[in-house]
C-alpha cells in the first residue's frame, strides 16, 4: 500500500509537472502571438506622412486619407501598417478590381449596414470602408476569435478553400510591413525616405489606362515563356478547368482554343490571365464586366463592348474572350513587340508595384507549368 502510495505520489508529481509544462508552453505560445512583430495589435509603427506617401506613390484613389487610416488604427488599437498592407494586397490600394467601385479597404463581403455590390460591401466613402475593416479585425478576429497575428488571421480571412495562396498572402503582408516600418515606400528599387512633417498634400499622377499610355514604361526583359505558338491544351482541358472552378464561362473551352489558333497565341496563357485576374470570372470587377481581363477603354468597333468606369464591359463571355485575344495580339504583340509573360505582364498590370508584377509573372508561369504537366499526364483517347 505504501509502495502504491509512493508510486501514486510520483505519478501525481509527474502529472502536475506535465500539466505545468503544458500550461507554460501554452502561455509561451500565447505570449509569442501577443509579442509577435506581426501582431496587428499595438500603437502605430508608421506615421501619417508615410501612409500618405505610400498611397500617393501607388496612385491610390484614397490618397490623402492617411490621417483617417491612422486615427482608426488608434481608435481600434490596430497598427495601421497592417491596414495599409491589406489594402495593397487586396486591390493595390483601390486601383484594381471591385474596390474601385466599393471603396473597400479589404474587399469585405456584404455587411447589413451597407449596400451590397456583386457580393461585396459597398461604402459611401473610403473613410467608411477603413472603419468597417478595422471594426471587423478588432471585434471579430481579435476579440471574438482571438486571432491577432497575420499568421492566425489570413487562413480565415483569405482561406485556401477560396483558391487563395495563404502562404503567399502572409509573406506579402509581412514583407510590406517590414518595408514601411523601415521608412521605405516601395519594396524594390530606390528607397524613398519619408520626412517627419508633411506640409503639402500628395500629388497624384494619373494612372495609365491603356497600352499606348503605358509605352512610356519600360517592359521587363523577355523570359522563356512566349505566349505565341500552337495550343498546348485543348478545348476539353480548358472546359475541365473552368468547370472545376465553377466559372460563369464554363463550356467556352473550344472558343478559347479557336481564338488561340486564330491569333497564334497559346490559349493556356489566356486561361492563366483569367485565373489571376478574377479566378475565372468568379470575383472582382469581372462579375460586372464579363471580362477575361481588365481591358481598358476606349472601346473599339470590333470589341462588342461598352465603357464601364474606364473598362470594357461585355454582354457575353464569347465577346470578351474574342476581344482579349485580339487585344493582346494587336496591342502587345504587333504594336509593342511584347511576346513573353514577363514583357506583357509588366505593362498589362496598371501598377508601379514591382512586387505585384513579379508575383503575377511567377504565378502565371507556375500555373502554365502545372497545366501543361497535367495535360501531358492525361491519357490520349
Amino acid at each position: 500500500m505504501k509502495r502504491f502510495s509512493k508510486l501514486l505520489s510520483i505519478g501525481g508529481i509527474c502529472l502536475i509537472l506535465h500539466l505545468a509544462i503544458a500550461t507554460q508552453a501554452h502561455a509561451d505560445t500565447s505570449l509569442l502571438h501577443q509579442t509577435s512583430s506581426y501582431s496587428v495589435l499595438g500603437a502605430p509603427t508608421v506615421s501619417v506622412p508615410l501612409i500618405n506617401r505610400v498611397l500617393a506613390f501607388y496612385h491610390s484613389p484614397a490618397a490623402g486619407k492617411g490621417q483617417a487610416l491612422f486615427d482608426d488604427g488608434v481608435k481600434y488599437g490596430v497598427d495601421p501598417v497592417f491596414a495599409l498592407a491589406f489594402f495593397m494586397h487586396e486591390s493595390s490600394f483601390g486601383t484594381t478590381g471591385v474596390a474601385q467601385f466599393t471603396l473597400s479597404l479589404g474587399n469585405l463581403r456584404c455587411i447589413s449596414a451597407y449596400s451590397c455590390y456583386n457580393g461585396f460591401s459597398s461604402f459611401p466613402t473610403w473613410e467608411a470602408g477603413f472603419d468597417a475593416w478595422y471594426s471587423l479585425i478588432r471585434v471579430v478576429y481579435v476579440d471574438t476569435w482571438h486571432l491577432s497575428t497575420v499568421e492566425q488571421i489570413i487562413p480565415t480571412y483569405a482561406p485556401a478553400s477560396d483558391h487563395n495562396d495563404v502562404a503567399g498572402y502572409i509573406s506579402a503582408l509581412e514583407s510590406a510591413v517590414d518595408t514601411w516600418r523601415a521608412g521605405q515606400i516601395a519594396e524594390f528599387g530606390s528607397v524613398h525616405q519619408v520626412p517627419t512633417v508633411s506640409s503639402t498634400p500628395p500629388v497624384i499622377t494619373p494612372t495609365a489606362v491603356g497600352p499606348t499610355a503605358n509605352t512610356t514604361r519600360t517592359p521587363y526583359p523577355a523570359d522563356q515563356y512566349s505566349i505565341l505558338g500552337k495550343p498546348s491544351v485543348d478545348g476539353a482541358f480548358i472546359n475541365q478547368i473552368l468547370t472545376q472552378y465553377h466559372s460563369p464561362a464554363a463550356g467556352k473551352g473550344q472558343l478559347f482554343f479557336a481564338e488561340g489558333v486564330k491569333y497564334g497565341i497559346d490559349p493556356i496563357y489566356a486561361l492563366a490571365f483569367f485565373m489571376l485576374d478574377s479566378i475565372f470570372g468568379t470575383e472582382g470587377l469581372s462579375l460586372a464586366t464579363h471580362s477575361l481581363g481588365p481591358l481598358p477603354t476606349p472601346t473599339t468597333v470590333t470589341c462588342h463592348c461598352q465603357d464601364f468606369h474606364g473598362y470594357r464591359r461585355y454582354a457575353t463571355w464569347d465577346a470578351s474572350i474574342s476581344d482579349w485575344f485580339q487585344y493582346i495580339h494587336d496591342d502587345y504583340v504587333k504594336q509593342m513587340g511584347l511576346t513573353t509573360v514577363s514583357q506583357v505582364v509588366s505593362i498589362y498590370l496598371k501598377t508601379n508595384d514591382t512586387s505585384a508584377i513579379r508575383f503575377t509573372i511567377k504565378q502565371i508561369e507556375r500555373r502554365v507549368d502545372l497545366w501543361r504537366n497535367a495535360r501531358a499526364q492525361t491519357p490520349s483517347k
